[in-house]
């Protein structure tokens, strides 16, 4: 690299070049980190401190839970215990406790602990121009945000759009007993294995209009926020200590921390061990309508992966045994220079 000029020199290396110059470095790291001679392709691609650098082990296990958990997952069709869809469950007890989650809801709001949120905004963004411009954004400009923001990137990740029946006249189901005349479940801006969304967003919000600095839990049904706690000083410096996450993030200045956190006895229930794969692809496309929404809100938004899950999980309130911290996005108002 030129340190006047900021240009780099990418030249192709051949694989006899990278024989003779390169594979005996590597080489040198896998011993270094696994404390025994190896080859490239031992159990695991990743590499990763084990025991034997801080306890003087000599071996130590160096397998990936993940690699259990792919090799023993979906071994056959029968892993999915009912393939079937919301509506052609077989149980009247799954269909009715779907149709009343909105009664729990309705507690946060009988409790005055729920704060309804504006209308979202319709956002007319072309949907190639937004994915073609969208970028993880770590430099926030720590602006106040709009209440309105807020609303609209909720309703865009998992807000209700539309009615689902669950009775089906095809079956000969033309009268239902339950709590209220509720006969339908909701769908959602995003999809759910099953329609079940295991997937809840939990948001550390700050300097957004019309909303205390506190975290909360989105609604919905309802399209609204639950409050778990307002910040006090404490709180908040408390929740700013966990959130060293990279040079570039200055975490005095995200709007909101957005985290997801799956309930695992929701799809457990129906789909076994497959329920965590099914809830990861989910929170993923909640996170990508997050990022889209942001994108065309002219929003900074980035993913973080480096978070420590039990402190935050016990920051959340959430016992991280049914309940897990799986992602987390920040997203604040953008910075000129990347506007």
């Amino acid at each position: 690299m030129d340190n006047n000029s900021k240009t780099y020199k990418v030249s192709k290396m051949t694989l006899d070049e990278y024989r003779n110059t390169q594979f005996m470095k590597i080489m040198n790291v896998f011993d270094f980190s696994s404390n025994l001679p190896a080859s490239l392709y031992i159990e695991s691609t990743g590499l990763r401190l084990p025991e034997a650098l801080y306890r003087s082990c000599r071996l130590t296990n160096t397998r990936l839970l993940i690699e259990d958990y792919l090799l023993n997952a979906k071994k056959s069709t029968m892993d999915l215990t009912v393939p079937r869809g919301v509506s052609q469950y077989s149980s009247y007890g799954v269909r009715a406790c779907l149709q009343q989650r909105h009664l729990a809801e309705e507690e946060f709001i009988s409790e005055g602990k729920a704060l309804l949120l504006p209308k979202y905004k319709n956002i007319n963004a072309p949907l190639g121009v937004t994915i073609r411009s969208r970028r993880s954004i770590r430099a926030m400009a720590g602006k106040k945000l709009k209440i309105e923001d807020l609303s609209t990137i909720l309703y865009y990740a998992c807000g209700v759009t539309g009615d689902y029946e669950l009775l089906s006249e095809e079956r000969g189901e033309t009268d239902i007993r339950c709590l209220d005349m509720n006969a339908f479940s909701k769908v959602r801006s995003s999809p759910s294995g099953g329609g079940l969304y295991p997937i809840y967003l939990y948001i550390a919000i700050f300097n957004t209009q019309g909303i205390e600095d506190g975290l909360y839990v989105y609604l919905p049904l309802t399209h609204a926020l639950g409050v778990i706690k307002i910040f006090d000083e404490k709180e908040k410096n408390r929740l700013y200590q966990m959130a060293e996450w990279g040079l570039e993030i200055d975490e005095k200045k995200v709007n909101f921390m957005m985290f997801y956190v799956y309930k695992m006895y929701e799809n457990a229930r129906k789909y076994g061990d497959m329920a965590l794969l099914f809830a990861l692809i989910e929170a993923g496309q909640i996170s990508q309508n997050i990022h889209l929404a942001s994108t065309a809100l002219n929003l900074a938004s980035c993913d973080i992966g480096g978070y420590e899950k039990v402190p935050l999980e016990k920051f959340l309130g959430i016992d991280g045994l049914s309940k897990h911290l799986v992602n987390l996005t920040l997203v604040g108002a953008r910075q000129a220079e990347s506007i």
